[in-house]
Order: C-alpha cells, then sequence, then structure tokens
C-alpha cells in the first residue's frame, strides 16, 4: 500500500522547477473546485424578501384630507392609498383582486355585486372590519352636506347589509368599471360615526387617519405654522394581504419640484415620482433608479368643425395627422418619456401597436400630394389657399368640356390651436406650427392658463384645442366620444357624431370576454380613422426615482400617480438568498 511517507519522498524528490508547476496545478485545480462549487450552489439560490428597513419619499403637496371619501390632490391620495384598504386592490397589471373582500359575485344582467368578508380582519386600531362600516363609508359619500368628490362615481348606487360579513351592491343599470369603485378605501365607522357632515372635512381624523391599509400613521410632523409636512408610516402587520416587508414609510411634503429634487439629490429622501422630463435629466443615476410606467393619457388637437369650416374638410385633417412629428415630440419635450400614439384608444387596451410604418418624410409627402389633389395649392408667402369654384362649360360638339374655375376671394388654410400655460402644452405647440408650416398650413397658437381654459372649454369656444384626455375605463371613453356629450358638462370636446360610434360605445360599458372587448376597440378604432376628428400624438410616462437599494417585486404600472403604491406591500430594501428547496 502506497504510504504518506512515500509520497512524501517523491514530492522531495522533484526538481524546484517541477515543484512550482506542481504548486500551480494544484492552486488552478482547487480554484476551479470552488468555482464549480459556488456555481453550483447559486444554481439552486434564490433571492427573498427580508423584513426590515425604511423608505422616505418626496411629494408636491400636503396632504390635508387622508380620507378616501374627501381625498381630492394627489397628495391626498398618496396617503390615502397607503393607509387604507378598499373590497378590492389592483395588482401590478391593472387587474383586480380581493382585498378586504375574501370573494364577490356578480349578477348576470350585471346589475347586483355581492361581497363577502374576509374573517378577522382590523383596523388599525384594532377594531374588526364588518359590512357596517362599508355601509357606512358608501352612505357618507352619498351625502350631499360632504360633498364627496366620488360621489358622482356611486350615483344611482345603493347599498345594503346581507349579514355582517355580507355587503350587496345594486345598479340601476350595468356599468363595467364598477369594480373600480370598489377600490374606495373603508373608514371605521365606530370612529367616525359621531362626526356631523358639517364637521367631516374639518376633523382632526382627516390628519391621522385610521384605516385598514399596509401602513399606519404613526406620528405627524408640523410647520411652525401648523402645517402637516411629515408623515410617518409603520406598517400594518395585520393587513389582508400580507404583512409589509418595510418597517417604516416616511412621506415628506414639498411646496414645488424644484425643491423636491433638490432634496432628492441632497438625501433627505430616498425617492420621488411623478417627475417631468426635464428634472428627470438631472437625477443622479449613481443613486436612484428611474422607472417608468405609460400612463393611459392622451394629448392630441381636437378639431371644433364648427368654429373653423376649414377644419370640416377630411384631407385637411388627415394631412395635419400626417404632417405632426410625433417622434421629435417626444425626443424633445417629453426628453424620451413617452409614446407616440394615433388613436383614443389606450396604449394599455390595445392588443398590438396599429401606429403606421412609414417615415415621417413619407407622411409628409402623402400629407402634400393629400392637399394638392383637394385644390389647397401654395400661396406668394408659402401658405396655401384654394378658392371656391364652380362648373364652366366651354366649346361645342366633341370640343365641349367642363372645367373648375376659381371664383371669389381664395380662403386660406389657417387655424387657430388654443392651449394650456404648461411648458409641455406650449413647446409641443410650437413644434406642431412649425409642422404644419412644412405643409404650407398656418397655425396662429394662443395660451391660456387653466381657469381661463376651463372656461373655454366649456363654451366650446376654439377652433382647435391642443390637450390631454385620461381614458382609465370604458367609461372615459364613452364620456369623451359619444354623442349625448358634446355640450358642456359632457367632454367630447371634438364635438364628434357618429351613430356607429354612439352603439360601440355604449356595447363596451357592458361586461363581455375580453376578445370581443377587443375587437370593439377595433372597430372603434376604424371609425376614428375614418374620420380623424381630433390627431393623437403622445402618452407620457410617469417617472418614479426609487432607491437603489429598493427592490419594487414586481412592474410598474399607474393609471394614477397613487397606483404606484398598490403593491407597496410587497416592497423590500433587504434581502437574503437560501436554496429554492426552503424558498416556499
Amino acid at each position: 500500500m502506497l504510504k504518506l511517507r512515500h509520497l512524501k519522498g517523491g514530492f522531495n524528490a522533484l526538481y524546484k522547477k517541477e515543484r512550482v508547476v506542481f504548486y500551480i496545478f494544484a492552486t488552478l485545480l482547487c480554484v476551479s473546485f470552488l468555482s464549480m462549487i459556488v456555481r453550483l450552489n447559486n444554481k439552486f439560490l434564490v433571492t427573498i424578501p427580508e423584513d426590515g428597513g425604511s423608505i422616505s419619499e418626496g411629494i408636491i403637496g400636503t396632504p390635508t384630507l387622508v380620507n378616501p371619501v374627501l381625498a381630492v390632490t394627489d397628495a391626498d391620495k398618496d396617503l390615502v392609498e397607503l393607509v387604507y384598504s378598499g373590497l378590492m386592490r389592483k395588482d401590478s397589471n391593472g387587474e383586480y383582486i380581493p382585498d378586504l373582500a375574501e370573494s364577490y359575485t356578480i349578477s348576470p344582467d350585471g346589475t347586483i355585486y355581492t361581497f363577502i368578508l374576509k374573517d378577522n380582519i382590523v383596523f388599525h386600531d384594532g377594531s374588526p372590519v364588518t359590512a357596517n362600516d362599508i355601509i357606512f363609508t358608501i352612505n357618507k359619500i352619498h351625502d350631499p352636506l360632504i360633498k364627496s368628490p366620488k360621489k358622482i362615481q356611486w350615483e344611482g348606487v345603493t347599498a345594503e347589509i346581507k349579514d355582517s360579513k355580507t355587503v350587496v351592491f345594486t345598479l340601476k343599470q350595468p356599468y363595467v368599471s364598477f369594480l373600480n369603485n370598489t377600490t374606495i378605501g373603508i373608514l371605521p365607522a365606530n370612529i367616525w360615526q359621531n362626526i356631523t357632515p358639517l364637521e367631516f372635512g374639518l376633523s382632526n381624523l382627516n390628519i391621522k387617519g385610521i384605516g385598514s391599509g399596509p401602513y399606519m400613521i404613526e406620528s405627524v410632523d408640523h410647520t411652525s405654522d401648523g402645517i402637516p409636512n411629515v408623515y410617518n408610516l409603520t406598517r400594518f402587520k395585520e393587513f389582508t394581504l400580507g404583512r409589509p416587508h418595510i418597517k417604516k414609510f416616511t412621506i415628506k411634503s414639498y411646496s414645488n419640484e424644484k425643491e423636491l429634487i433638490q432634496n432628492l439629490k441632497n438625501g433627505n429622501i430616498d425617492q420621488a415620482g411623478g417627475i417631468s422630463p426635464l428634472f428627470a435629466e438631472t437625477i443622479n443615476k449613481n443613486k436612484s433608479q428611474i422607472i417608468t410606467s405609460v400612463l393611459p393619457r392622451s394629448f392630441g388637437i381636437f378639431f371644433n368643425q364648427n368654429t373653423n369650416k376649414i377644419l370640416g374638410d377630411i384631407s385637411v385633417r388627415k394631412a395635419i395627422d400626417l404632417g405632426v412629428d410625433r417622434t421629435l415630440i417626444i425626443n424633445e419635450v417629453l426628453k424620451g418619456y413617452g409614446s407616440t400614439i394615433n388613436s383614443p384608444i389606450p396604449l394599455s387596451k390595445k392588443s398590438s401597436s396599429t401606429n403606421s410604418t412609414n417615415t415621417f418624410d413619407q407622411n409628409i409627402d402623402s400629407a402634400i400630394n393629400l392637399l394638392e389633389k383637394n385644390g389647397w395649392k401654395v400661396g406668394i408667402d408659402g401658405i396655401r389657399e384654394k378658392g371656391a369654384t364652380t362648373s364652366v362649360t366651354t366649346g361645342k360638339g366633341k370640343n365641349k368640356k367642363t372645367i373648375q374655375v376659381e371664383k371669389g376671394p381664395k380662403t386660406r388654410l389657417s387655424f387657430t390651436m388654443t392651449t394650456g400655460d404648461t411648458p409641455e402644452l406650449t413647446q409641443t405647440a410650437e413644434l406642431i406650427k412649425s409642422n404644419m408650416r412644412a405643409l404650407g398650413i398656418e397655425v396662429n397658437v394662443k395660451v391660456y392658463e387653466t381657469g381661463a381654459l376651463n372656461q373655454i372649454i366649456r363654451t366650446r369656444d376654439y377652433e382647435a384645442l391642443l390637450f390631454g384626455q385620461v381614458v382609465t375605463n370604458d367609461g372615459d371613453l364613452f364620456a369623451f366620444w359619444h354623442s349625448s356629450q358634446k355640450n358642456d358638462p359632457g367632454l367630447n370636446i371634438a364635438l364628434y357624431n357618429n351613430q356607429a360610434m354612439d352603439i360601440l360605445l355604449e356595447q363596451i360599458q357592458k361586461i363581455m370576454p375580453q376578445n370581443e372587448k377587443e375587437k370593439k376597440y377595433n372597430n372603434l378604432e376604424t371609425l376614428y380613422k375614418n374620420d380623424i376628428p381630433a390627431v393623437f400624438i403622445y402618452s407620457p410616462k410617469y417617472i418614479y426615482a426609487v432607491s437603489k437599494k429598493l427592490n419594487l417585486q414586481e412592474p410598474l404600472t399607474t393609471t394614477v400617480p397613487k397606483d404606484r403604491f398598490k403593491a407597496v406591500y410587497l416592497w423590500y430594501t433587504e434581502s437574503n438568498m437560501i436554496w429554492k428547496i426552503f424558498s416556499n
């Protein structure tokens, strides 16, 4: 048998150079073996969230109505999203999942929704959540003295208690987006029941709200003037969808975006949402990660054909559609934080893109040819014009022919475009003006502050309006495009009137399989592109600068800014590595 002394003797017999070679090969063998072990180990390892850590986020504005019934501003709604729970909640895919509810059923005709609550659900103060709290909250929304901004969404809906765990909602008519209503945060009736309607908006409970959401308000810091400016939150361990991983969450208020970004750069806050493209360019990428989500906001030019007959010419509207350089606007105005669009259907509701594959130069050529073909000729100052024509017959017999001859003064291809006084809109308006000048179309831009612009929109006193729409559900499409909504307070600002479109808009309000709904959307888009009542240009992205230590777990999807918090209970800043077999 080979003994250790024999090996030792053999090793000592090696020359010095041979020993060096031996050491090198032995070292390489050990390194290779260890590397193989590490790779094999990593193959079976997974990252899991660990509880702990904290996050501080800055917002613009001061939350003073942390109350789901009263919240109006984005600042209020951010805190409501963190503090309160509803029967349902949206997940990262925009789907509705049960929150306080254990289950729900919908009647075949879509008018009766029955919700059964989960067992052992409680508010932050430990009191149980019951059907009575649900009814109490909805009654407060209905109360005309409270003037809840949610009231219009609950018109025609009655709520009844079947038992302590069951609530029944009855609708006057089917409403496909009703589940979104049920994400409303629920108030604890035992705390609010003695607050009169006149005191409702003044109660201190609107500052230190009590809900059943993922985070509860631990304390509130105030300025020297008594204005709340820092909300210190701690996780609610009894949250129905699971105990949040991050223990502490701080919300700090700032008066404007410049101040917000400065505090982000200085490290006074970890993250900030709703950042404008211009400020996003200045953020230190070593400290923050930029996460984006396409918003359901669609910006475009809406035509009022009643105030400028030129815009009643379909060739002109189509030429404008072809002549807008959408990519340039995305790059110059939004700094790349946006998507080009060409229809009123939100990108989130379309199964595939229908944008043209033509280059911008090809579109320009098509637009010019279209205008030329329809009699719009370039004048001496480069702006197109067209005179009224009459039919004139010349010649006799075989030489007889009828030609179109211009008569009277010529019409100049010109229109006025009205918009708001935000940098994004004014810059976009100037680029559109330049685009149209290249086609021989004159655009006069008028800019108004918000109050004046709202009045102009209400009276429909514009020729073309550069403006945006927010389409969060199918009901919004109805409000923006159904002919019954042409007059104030309706939102059909293009004054569009198409019976076939009306029928489609009414049909998509009903509950139906997704593939059928997509067909309706496709038909709706076809009608729109045949008429071009508006020219859609871009959909901006929500820009969220978050701490590099933060893992969101799921993709960011936002319909409105507060949606960034819908999966906050899944976020984590600390993690560990374990073998897969131990992760379940």
